[in-house]
């Protein structure tokens, strides 16, 4: 009878652990659906190339893309030049696009770019 008492002591010992033990595991998985579901999504917007080169350098460098349409008269229709992209705003700098998708020029639809045709 000993060994039965000793027996469901620890029976009873490791099943509260059990419970006790999955009481945190579902509280943990519930804060980090907490903090995942409150993080924003990056915002997509229109990135507008602001010169009239065609040289890949400048295509793929984001420092030559703005919010805003350029000063320059450059009309986008279909082509082979970008005219404007589809991205996010750079983390480190927010007036620039991340080019989140690598090269605008070799990731053409990725970017769901407007072509202009070429000057």
């Amino acid at each position: 009878m000993m060994i039965t008492l000793k027996n469901t002591r620890l029976f009873v010992a490791t099943l509260f652990a059990l419970i006790v033990g999955a009481f945190y595991v579902v509280n943990a998985m519930d804060k980090k659906s907490e903090n995942v579901g409150n993080q924003k999504p990056l915002e997509v917007m229109v990135w507008h190339y602001q010169l009239n080169s065609t040289n890949p350098t400048d295509i793929n460098n984001p420092a030559n893309y703005a919010l805003t349409k350029p000063d320059q008269d450059i009309t986008c229709g279909s082509g082979e030049i970008v005219c404007e992209i589809q991205d996010t705003a750079n983390p480190s700098n927010s007036a620039q696009p991340a080019l989140s998708h690598g090269n605008v020029s070799d990731n053409p639809t990725d970017y769901s770019r407007t072509l202009r045709t070429a000057f």
